[in-house]
């Protein structure tokens, strides 16, 4: 059980990333990972490392605020004293009930973990798990200190800033031909690079960035093209250029901006398909903009993009939205409609309309033939259930689901969804099921943890309910 437990929405996860690793890196003990779906996360895994925290971070951001996960963790952790929120969008609206508690600023942070942001952040979660007043006279000044030091950096850093913002009007609002023009243009976009690659932008200064980017990027979209197609897509296109904007590797933030200018693109395009190509945590984010730019500008290779940004976080409502779009293009009537209803259903579910939710993935699962996307639909449905407290059904979808993942021989996969089986499992008093159920996964080289296996199998054996079966994995067919 960790100490410090990080609430935030799953549209932030890669924002997220750098402070949970940031504040690991100090000793502390955080739990963050919401790799698990949400069904999961509220029926066994949230509410126990919830439970046990001392602290919890809520991360407000544009996406958070609209969550209702989010707020639920955070109505709890206020109720019970142990709030500690951040803001990471200044222009966020906080919901009712929140805005009396100071949230520390972190809309100005860089990502690095050795930041005055990390160190407030710090000596608030120290006096929490100490027992001290954490809006005391003692952290008042040190935050009066730290907000001084941080008024002398933005200040070197204005004219930086101002200027970049500034090449990127230019860069944007440009639009005549002469040579002169073209010269002074490409000298400006240079300069651009040159900034961009010498230092990480702010969660500010990126937004800005990523705003007037898009407005180029897809300005040169062509014309006649389905209005849905380019929001869709301008809109996927900003959240990953924000995000990509931050990283700590200059080759990723120029590589972007080069993306971006259609003078560029192409150059831009092939450094991010290697990054792409390369993985790591922002792996999602690169092809979901390759993706984004390609769709709105007809490229064909959209849809290779697009189901990248799909195996990277097949949570991405937007990504199945657009792979929509794309199959449509294609002619791939069923797969486009299975696509529209994984987005509709998976935005139901974050809405907590559950029935919504089962009605919509029920139907996407009827139009879907490939084993990785049933695998995933059945692991959403099973999740529904959870949340709906309908063990019985979750546990036939993750049985189903598992099914799916074996025939892919996605081991990661069966890994998760055997712990949701076994938890459902035991939830219905079956012991000797989940015991089984883990010990299979195990068997076909998931990674089961000791102590899953520990809480399955050590436990007094449980009565099964009239009618329930043996779960056998290499059999389980969706």
């Amino acid at each position: 059980m960790a100490d410090v437990f990080i609430s935030y929405a799953s549209e932030d996860r890669e924002r997220v990333r750098p402070l949970a690793e940031a504040l690991q890196a100090r000793g502390f003990s955080v739990w963050w990972d919401r790799a698990l779906a949400a069904g999961d996360d509220y029926a066994r895994v949230i509410e126990r490392e919830l439970s046990a925290s001392r602290a919890v971070v809520v991360v407000w951001t544009r996406a958070s605020t609209q969550s209702a996960f989010v707020r639920d963790e955070a109505a709890r952790a206020r109720d019970q004293g142990r709030l500690v929120p951040i803001r990471l969008d200044r222009e966020a609206e906080l919901p009712l009930g929140f805005g009396s508690f100071q949230a520390e600023d972190f809309s100005g942070w860089s990502g690095g973990p050795e930041t005055p942001e990390v160190g407030i952040i710090s000596e608030v979660l120290k006096a929490r798990l100490e027992g001290r007043d954490a809006d005391g006279p003692t952290l008042e000044t040190e935050r009066k200190r730290v907000k001084r030091r941080m008024k002398i950096l933005s200040g070197l850093g204005a004219v930086a800033a101002l200027l970049a913002i500034a090449s990127a009007l230019y860069f944007v609002a440009g639009r005549t031909t002469s040579p002169r023009s073209t010269v002074e243009q490409t000298a400006q976009f240079e300069r651009i690079l040159d900034l961009v690659a010498s230092g990480q932008l702010t969660g500010e200064q990126a937004l800005e960035l990523a705003k007037l980017m898009q407005g180029r990027a897809f300005d040169a979209a062509e014309d006649g093209a389905d209005a849905s197609v380019g929001a869709l897509a301008a809109a996927a296109f900003e959240s990953a250029a924000t995000e990509l904007l931050q990283h700590p590797d200059p080759a990723v933030r120029t590589a972007v901006v080069k993306a971006a200018n259609p003078t560029t693109r192409a150059a831009g395009v092939e450094e991010m398909e290697n990054l792409g190509a390369q993985g790591g945590a922002n792996t999602g984010a690169v092809w979901r903009a390759l993706g984004a730019l390609k769709l709105a500008n007809g490229d064909g290779d959209a849809m290779a993009a697009l189901e990248r940004a799909r195996s990277a976080n097949p949570h991405d409502k937007g990504v199945w939205r657009m792979l929509s779009k794309s199959y449509a293009a294609a002619a791939r009537e069923d797969d486009a409609e299975a696509a529209r209803l994984i987005g509709d259903g998976l935005e139901a579910a974050a809405a907590q309309d559950w029935e919504d939710a089962t009605t919509k993935l029920d139907a996407a699962l009827e139009r879907t033939s490939d084993s990785d996307t049933r695998g995933f639909v059945l692991g959403q449905l099973g999740d529904v259930a959870v949340a709906r407290e309908d063990w019985r059904a979750a546990e036939d979808r993750y049985a189903s689901a598992l099914g799916a993942h074996a025939e892919d021989d996605d081991k990661l996969a069966v890994a998760v969804d055997a712990a949701k089986l076994a938890r459902a499992q035991q939830k219905r008093g079956d012991r000797d099921g989940a015991c089984d159920t883990l010990r299979e996964a195990q068997a076909q080289g998931a990674s089961v943890p000791q102590a899953e296996l520990d809480t399955a199998c050590s436990a007094p054996p449980g009565r099964q309910e009239p009618g329930s079966r043996e779960t056998d994995l290499s059999a389980a067919r969706p």
